[in-house]
């Protein structure tokens, strides 16, 4: 056992801190607020707050006693962080195999700014913890450090970092490695310039896929457009006004599917020939643009297995007390269609 964990600080130092009793504290943390006086609840909070106390579960779960649960929390600006196909998937991965093994996902969603003083921080009652994380890369570290330090274990989706020395374990697929393959197709088929279409919001997967398209394509993209792409509208008038400005690029790749689409409606719409005089290319496989025509050209995530394989590495690891392996990634497949 490390040091960090020997000295986490347990109940009874929050009491001694607080001068009240254990009673009171667990009060306080359970929410029990009708038996605490508000000076107590007030000096025992700040009692937790200084000496960073975080009720634990990992050890209950483990004997069979309390609550059997992992948490699963999304870094995400976007309110209807659900809504994406992607994380769905992801999620339903996850917490089937939790259930299959008579445990539950505890699951949240929380805007970036709002980490640091949430409820997760400071009293998340589960037995391990996933994390989907946006932001830029020294953000997302900033907040896998914090996690890290809760003391618990935790799997990673989608980022490529060095988790050697933490009780961490990496799930990803091979978003680079795709990026390149859609990159190579791209230069083989002779095209000279890629615009790329990106969420506004960064992700790690979408960084890793830009970086891999970058190197099969063996120049960078033409030009680099940020959309918001939950709107469908603002994503065509963003491809539109680029247009304008600099004239058809030879290839359109949309971050994922959701864009690739709504920039291939836009340029249908215009009259432009596509694949002919415009090819376009997405990332995902999402279900409902494989029934519109043209057939997009795209590549499929393994989403759903992903989350299976997160559930079965953080199950394994708290019955032997370490991950198997710290980096699992899985591969995706090009699926070539009549947009590119």
């Amino acid at each position: 056992m490390s040091a960090d964990r020997q000295s986490r600080a347990t109940i009874k130092d929050v009491a001694r801190e607080a001068g009240v009793s254990a009673m009171t504290v667990s009060n306080v943390i359970n929410n029990k607020t009708q038996f605490v006086g508000a000076a107590a609840r007030a000096r025992v909070e700040a009692a937790i707050e200084r000496l960073g106390y975080r009720r634990q579960a990992s050890a209950r779960n483990l004997r069979g006693a309390g609550p059997r649960s992992i948490g699963m929390v999304i870094v995400d600006e976007s309110p209807a962080f659900l809504a994406n196909f992607f994380t769905a998937q992801l999620v339903a991965g996850l917490a089937n195999v939790l259930n299959r093994a008579d445990w539950t996902l505890t699951l949240s969603g929380l805007h970036p700014d709002a980490l640091a003083s949430s409820g997760l921080m400071r009293n998340y009652d589960v037995g391990g913890l996933c994390a989907m994380v946006s932001g830029t890369r020294d953000a997302r570290l900033d907040v896998v450090s914090r996690l890290c330090g809760l003391g618990q274990p935790v799997v990673l989706f989608q980022e490529v970092i060095d988790p050697a020395g933490l009780d961490l374990c990496l799930v990803r697929q091979d978003d680079e490695g795709g990026g390149r393959r859609i990159g190579e197709h791209l230069a083989r088929l002779g095209v000279s310039s890629v615009l790329a279409m990106l969420p506004r919001q960064t992700w790690p997967a979408i960084e890793n896929r830009l970086a891999g398209l970058a190197q099969g394509f063996r120049a960078p993209p033409m030009g680099m457009l940020p959309v918001d792409h939950d709107d469908f509208s603002a994503v065509q008038e963003a491809l539109g006004a680029w247009i304008g400005a600099h004239g058809l690029p030879g290839a359109v790749w949309g971050a994922n599917d959701q864009i690739a689409s709504a920039a291939l409606l836009h340029l249908l719409d215009r009259g432009v020939a596509v694949p002919g005089t415009v090819r376009v290319v997405g990332f995902n496989d999402f279900p409902a643009h494989r029934h519109a025509r043209p057939r997009l050209t795209t590549l499929a995530s393994p989403a759903y297995e992903l989350g299976e394989r997160a559930g079965e590495a953080m199950l394994k690891r708290l019955e032997t007390g370490r991950f198997d392996a710290q980096d699992l990634c899985l591969p995706v497949a090009f699926l070539p269609g009549e947009t590119g």
